[in-house]
């Protein structure tokens, strides 16, 4: 079966950036997209027993919502499946893990934040929490269209073990073949960093392609988002990768961690890989 790519959409442009990049990936694969667009209730205050309409204004609008879904998926350049979910995110996400065993999960983040973003704590974190899969964040005004070719890997200092999921990527990471770093942050000037585990950690994961000890980026000095953002801009970075260990697993998304951190400043794509240590 081709590899699958899910492809979270709500229809907007930030969507649709998403759905561009996951479609370039697909296609060197020679893979495939799932485009999953799932109802939820944007209206904090609104009765739950009211979000199951049946009049005629509210099927007829689910209707143009799968017309437009289908038309998205016949102007992909692979092939793509329209899938319209009457679940809550939760239950749509995991039935689309189980159904497809994607690579990874895509979705994009608005250039200017709507009543949908601010709900996504509520709504979109624990969804893709519990499914515990690869997360591609793709902000709106990523413009390029190459594949990318210069990783960054944003590593602490301390030993990981990658999730059963992201395993599989080993087969995206060989296909792209990308010059790869590996950027660690020491806040203190002076002192023992711990940037050789941290290097040590990502090469025994055997996912990003060859490194050596030249691999290693390391800041000092700076607040760990903020470093990880320097060292891309530096080198340039297409992609960054931050590792997220169960406890932290994009549980603070859009408040303090540094993952938040970086998943809504990078001006680049961003994914994130679960860890079980």
């Amino acid at each position: 079966m081709k590899r699958a790519f899910v492809v979270l959409t709500d229809l907007s442009e930030a969507a649709a950036q998403a759905q561009g990049y996951a479609a370039r990936l697909a296609a060197r694969l020679h893979g495939r997209l799932v485009l999953l667009h799932v109802y939820l209730n944007i209206d904090p205050l609104r009765d739950p027993e009211e979000l199951v309409l049946t009049t005629a204004t509210e099927l007829a609008g689910r209707e143009r919502i799968r017309a437009d879904l289908q038309q998205m998926a016949r102007q992909q350049p692979v092939p793509t499946e329209a899938e319209l979910s009457f679940d809550s995110l939760g239950p749509a996400v995991a039935k689309a893990v189980r159904q497809h065993q994607p690579l990874l999960l895509a979705v994009g983040r608005a250039a200017h934040p709507a009543l949908l973003d601010r709900l996504l704590p509520h709504e979109v974190v624990p969804a893709l929490q519990a499914a515990r899969y690869p997360l591609l964040l793709v902000p709106e005004g990523w413009a390029e269209t190459e594949l990318p070719q210069r990783l960054l890997v944003a590593a602490d200092g301390a030993p990981f073990t990658l999730a059963a999921p992201a395993w599989p990527l080993k087969e995206l990471f060989n296909a792209l073949q990308p010059t790869t770093a590996v950027v660690h942050v020491a806040p203190e000037v002076h002192g023992p960093s711990h940037g050789d585990v941290a290097l040590k950690s990502v090469m025994s994961a055997q996912l990003f392609g060859p490194l050596t000890n030249n691999s290693l980026y390391e800041v000092r000095e700076e607040a760990p988002a903020d470093g990880i953002l320097h060292a891309a801009r530096e080198l340039g970075a297409q992609l960054i990768v931050v590792l997220a260990r169960p406890h932290t697993f994009l549980g603070s998304l859009f408040h303090r961690s540094v993952t938040a951190q970086v998943l809504r400043r990078s001006p680049v794509p961003v994914l994130v890989l679960p860890t079980v240590a």
